[in-house]
């Protein structure tokens, strides 16, 4: 508790200095999540995989924004997780019709390798067990500068290009020791793009490339994405693809591996309290020589049911050559009650 004291008076103090100029707002948000899971296996999976879990997960977010004397504005956030702990954070200077900057304390990347699916409960392999599935990384965990461009772009255009500088393997960030470097501690980019070309269509991708000298193979991922609305109905479909090549050191003696998915998925909302989904991925684990390739198969439904500012969720997932392995199969299912405040 005395951490998040602390941290409460940093941001506070910084807001005063800032609202002496123009007085500036504070905002605290929070979450709470309360989860159920039980996991029963099949085919080569052993037993010691299946099991049951009772977990709770919460964030605290301090927020505080303002506006300059020249029209731009100011953000500011930092996120405290359950340990009462800096875990996030950001600064945002918005500068009107000439776009935006970000500093970045691992506080999010730009891939959208998720950013087809229309999950209720959100997509099987980012919230649950989801073994090893393996997609394009980003610069998220990283300590990262921004750029995105003005809003109002025709088509509702959005580009960002994002830049995590390596500060060597023993080297610590100034006032903040969060964030890591990519695989290999070398400097990334990382690209992204959407747009709305018409009324309930998006679409949209990204691009992750870290700066490397392999010479086994280089490292890089990207995504792609498609959705569409239906507003009328309540009913929204996605779908998406995304590629990840693993880096290799030099000189290495594995082969070439790669990985290929793909992503489709479905949501409706059965009135404005009840939403059901189902979701499809396939993911192709790929080697350069051996015939060992592998895909991995993932089903899930989902349904959430809202009251107040509650959330009650059911997930259930299916697994078809769980981690890679030919047989293995697995099945999650996911009872949550959500706060958000």
């Amino acid at each position: 508790m005395k951490t998040l004291k602390n941290i409460a008076y940093s941001i506070l103090a910084s807001v005063f200095v800032f609202a002496n100029a123009n007085a500036g707002e504070l905002s605290v948000t929070g979450s709470a999540k309360a989860t159920y899971v039980i996991l029963s296996v099949d085919g080569s999976a052993t037993d010691d995989d299946a099991g049951k879990g009772l977990g709770m997960s919460n964030e605290f977010t301090l927020g505080a924004s303002g506006e300059l004397d020249n029209g731009w504005t100011w953000a500011t956030n930092i996120d405290i997780d359950a340990d009462t702990t800096q875990d996030d954070s950001s600064i945002v200077l918005g500068m009107g019709g000439l776009g935006s900057l970000k500093i970045n304390i691992s506080d999010g990347g730009l891939q959208k390798n998720f950013s087809s699916m229309q999950s209720v409960y959100g997509a099987s392999v980012d919230n649950g067990e989801g073994g090893t599935y393996t997609d394009s990384p980003d610069t998220g965990a990283m300590n990262t500068f921004r750029y995105t461009t003005p809003s109002g772009l025709p088509y509702d255009i959005s580009a960002s290009i994002q830049y995590a500088p390596s500060s060597g393997e023993n080297a610590t960030a100034s006032g903040n020791t969060g964030g890591t470097l990519d695989t290999f501690n070398e400097d990334a980019m990382e690209y992204a793009i959407s747009a709305v070309p018409m009324e309930g269509l998006e679409i949209g991708a990204s691009y992750y490339d870290p700066d490397s000298s392999l010479t086994g193979q280089e490292e890089e991922g990207g995504a792609a994405y498609i959705t569409y609305d239906f507003a009328d109905i309540g009913l929204s479909l996605g779908y998406g693809i995304s590629k990840y090549a693993v880096g290799l050191e030099p000189n290495t003696t594995n082969e070439g591996e790669d990985y290929d998915n793909r992503m489709m998925s479905v949501a409706f909302n059965v009135n404005p309290d009840l939403s059901i989904s189902l979701e499809r991925i396939e993911s192709e684990k790929n080697f350069e020589t051996s015939a060992s390739d592998v895909e991995m198969e993932i089903d899930s439904i989902q349904a959430a049911y809202t009251i107040a500012g509650m959330t009650l969720s059911l997930a259930n997932e299916e697994y078809d050559n769980h981690d890679y392995t030919s047989g293995n199969k697995m099945k999650e299912t996911t009872f949550a009650m959500s706060i958000a405040f």
